[in-house]
Formats: structure tokens, sequence, C-alpha cells
């Protein structure tokens, strides 16, 4: 037989015993590979997402700036424009800049390094030889003319230019228009129409 003693140190049997032993919880069944293959696949996805996020950020941030110093660069040649437009005043004054003088030479190499500088910008002067384009000129008046078609641009009242292919200042432009003459046509018609009728109620 077990003496009292005995008995008190023998442990106790069964999960009771054990916890009451150490401490600890019953060991939990463990992990099979596909379970921990599943979790990876999550996390690798994720980490896929915040790259790819990431990347469209950086992609933004980076257009972002670009277009914030485009359009401090924009102001500064909106400036400059306002500088050539007076070289061109200057130089259509033949009485005081007549050709082949050295003021008119100084005016036209001044003018020419100017616009060289622009140029480097991305700095291009808006065709005016052509048709009427809304998204590129601004058409200040109207003019009747039997030999352009409707729409054709008849003269350029102020220069207009673009930056890398965006319009900071559209050319303003005198373009010619039909409709008027076709409208003035159909009045004519119809009074001499009226005319005929109160002929013949008469």
């Amino acid at each position: 037989m077990k003496t009292e003693q005995e008995s008190h140190k023998e442990p106790k049997s069964g999960p009771e015993g054990e916890a009451a032993e150490d401490g600890r919880t019953p060991v939990e069944a463990p992990v099979t590979i596909g379970e921990l293959q599943k979790q990876n696949d999550e996390y690798l996805d994720k980490l896929k997402w915040l790259q790819a996020e990431f990347e469209n950020y950086k992609k933004r941030a980076a257009k972002d700036r670009e277009e914030c110093v485009q359009l401090a660069g924009a102001r500064i040649v909106k400036e400059l424009l306002g500088l050539v437009d007076n070289f061109d005043r200057a130089l259509a004054d033949t009485k005081s800049y007549g050709k082949g003088s050295p003021a008119r030479q100084g005016l036209e190499m001044m003018r020419g390094q100017l616009m060289e500088i622009l140029r480097r910008e991305g700095v291009t002067e808006i065709d005016t030889n052509c048709k009427l384009d809304p998204f590129q000129h601004e058409v200040m008046t109207k003019v009747e003319d039997e030999s352009r078609e409707d729409n054709d641009i008849v003269e350029c009242l102020q220069k207009g230019y673009k930056i890398r292919g965006r319009v900071i200042r559209p050319a303003r432009v005198v373009v010619c228009r039909k409709e008027n003459m076709n409208t003035d046509e159909c009045h004519k018609d119809d009074s001499l129409k009226s005319d005929d009728e109160d002929t013949e109620v008469n």
C-alpha cells in the first residue's frame, strides 16, 4: 500500500493534471500545409495590392508635380508673350523703324533671342493660316468675303501660342462667315415675295 505521503506526490492524470502541473492549456491541433499555403497566398495578394497602390500613388504624385511646374512656367511665359507683342508692334511701325535701319535690326535681334528662349521651353505659335478651331482661336469679329470659304480665318489680330501642345493664349482672329450673306439673300427673297403678293391682291 502507498503511504499518504507518496499519494500526495503522485501527479494527477488527464488534462486537468497537466494544467495543474505546468499551467499550460492543452496543445492545439497542428496547422496543415494547405492552411499555411492559403494564408501565404492571402498575404501575397495583399502585398501585391499594396505595391500596385504605391506605384499608382507615385505616378499621380509625379504627374501632379509636373503639372505644377508647367503651370508655373506657363505664367512666366504669358508675361514674356506681352514683351513679344511689344516687339511685333514696334516692328510694324515702319515709319519709326524703317527696313534696314539699325534700330529695326536691333529689335529683330532681341525678338529672335526671346523667341529662341521660348522655343526651348516648348512654346510654339498657333497657326492662323487655316480654318477656325475654337480650341485654338478666339473670334473677335466676322466678315463677309465671297472669295473665301465659311470659317476661313481672314486676319490674325493677335498671335496665339501653345506650350508643349497646350494652349496658353488663343489667337485672336477675324473669321469669314457667310451666314449673314445667306440671311440677307433670304430677307431679299421674302421682301420680293411679299411685294408680289401685295400686287396680286390689288
